[in-house]
């Protein structure tokens, strides 16, 4: 349980809350004090007089700021965590539905951050200038990727900002790559789990695996501008950016001959003699798994390791694998109907049929007990050669 406290603000100020009762944190001061008459339960907000509490005082001089400034925001933080928890649920629907995400993380600004980021950056209304107080950070693999990510975040929240870090450094200096979105959720989202988090701002940070390496690595290193850097670091620092940046552009560049090779895969399909004319390798043999047995995916885990299994030198084109999977039908056939919870993937077929019909791939793929009975008590189904 958790004592419940009263946000106020001065009189003078007039009410701050939207028509939906959610409010927003003004740019005036304001200090938490705990609800005498609430007892412990959840959080309350009452606009009415200023009362200073946990020894925080009202701004005057700018030596105060930093302090009173980390002081309102302990009392803000629950309501930010909130946030982050939000706006990561929103966009794990990118990661299920839009584009492999490799990781999202989010966090709140620690006090000690919060602290020296006043002093540093010498703000004079810290919780209205800064604007990551609440972060999400969105990890993907390709630059592509990127826009998709943005875009989805365009449409799931009110931006109020958005930065390219790319574009500020021009062509002839190094650093951080990665778009930087401040959000917040907007009045469409109502009711209690949204109340008094609504108009809260988050950043949202949207990068590349490598673009966040060279973020983690610089970080790392103290280093937040180029003009700071050793000379004598600098041109290694230079050499390292240089090559992320080129591996970035090769990686980007094979994931689209990879979707090129794919699509002319899938071309062949409705020549068989062609189709099965193209060699074994990852993508193929996906292919052929898809188009042989239309009603049942494919196991990516169990692909890798039939691959893994596979005799590529008694294997070599798909016409091979078929071959073996139609000497086996019968066997596969009877072997489904007796346990058709063996049977879930294409990729089931496939490695059951190679068992049936090679001795060495039996050997070296691992198989329940039960479908090694059924290689013994099935295996004069298998067609044989004429």
């Amino acid at each position: 349980m958790r004592a419940k406290f009263l946000l106020h603000y001065p009189a003078k100020t007039g009410k701050v809350g939207l028509a939906n009762g959610e409010y927003r944190v003004p740019r005036r001061r304001a200090t938490w004090k705990q609800d005498p008459k609430a007892g412990i339960s959840g959080n309350h907000i009452n606009r009415s007089s200023v009362h200073e509490t946990r020894g925080v005082k009202q701004m005057g001089k700018s030596s105060s700021i930093p302090e009173t400034a980390v002081a309102e925001y302990r009392g803000l933080q629950p309501l930010y965590r909130r946030l982050v928890d939000e706006v990561i649920f929103v966009l794990e629907e990118a990661a299920n539905d839009l584009v492999k995400v490799v990781s999202i993380h989010g966090r709140t600004k620690d006090l000690d951050s919060l602290r020296e980021k006043i002093k540093r950056k010498k703000y004079r209304d810290p919780l209205a200038e800064i604007t990551d107080l609440a972060g999400v950070r969105v990890v993907c693999n390709y630059v592509p990727d990127l826009a998709e990510i943005g875009s989805f975040i365009r449409q799931k929240f009110h931006v109020h900002e958005e930065v390219d870090k790319s574009q500020n450094l021009g062509f002839d200096r190094m650093g951080y790559h990665g778009t930087h979105y401040v959000v917040s959720l907007g009045a469409e989202y109502s009711g209690a789990r949204y109340e008094s988090i609504t108009n809260l701002r988050c950043e949202v940070q949207v990068r590349t695996v490598l673009q966040d390496a060279w973020a983690l690595i610089s970080h790392h290193l103290v280093y937040k501008d180029e003009a700071t850097i050793p000379l004598r670091l600098r041109r290694d620092l230079n050499n390292v950016a240089s090559l992320l940046e080129i591996a970035q552009g090769v990686f980007d560049s094979v994931r689209e001959k990879r979707a090129v090779y794919v699509q002319e895969i899938e071309r062949k399909e409705a020549e068989p003699p062609t189709f099965l004319a193209q060699p074994v390798d990852f993508d193929t043999l996906q292919a052929y798994t898809k188009w042989k047995f239309p009603e049942f995916p494919v196991s990516e885990r169990w692909h890798v390791r039939l691959l893994q299994d596979l005799d590529l030198t008694k294997y070599r084109m798909l016409g091979d694998i078929d071959a073996a999977v139609e000497a086996a039908k019968p066997a596969v056939e009877q072997y489904q109907r007796e346990n058709p919870d063996w049977f879930k993937t294409g990729t089931d077929f496939i490695t059951k049929s190679l068992g049936f019909v090679d001795a060495e791939f039996r050997r070296r793929h691992p198989w329940g007990e039960t479908t090694i009975v059924a290689f013994k008590q099935l295996g004069h189904l298998v067609k044989r050669p004429e």
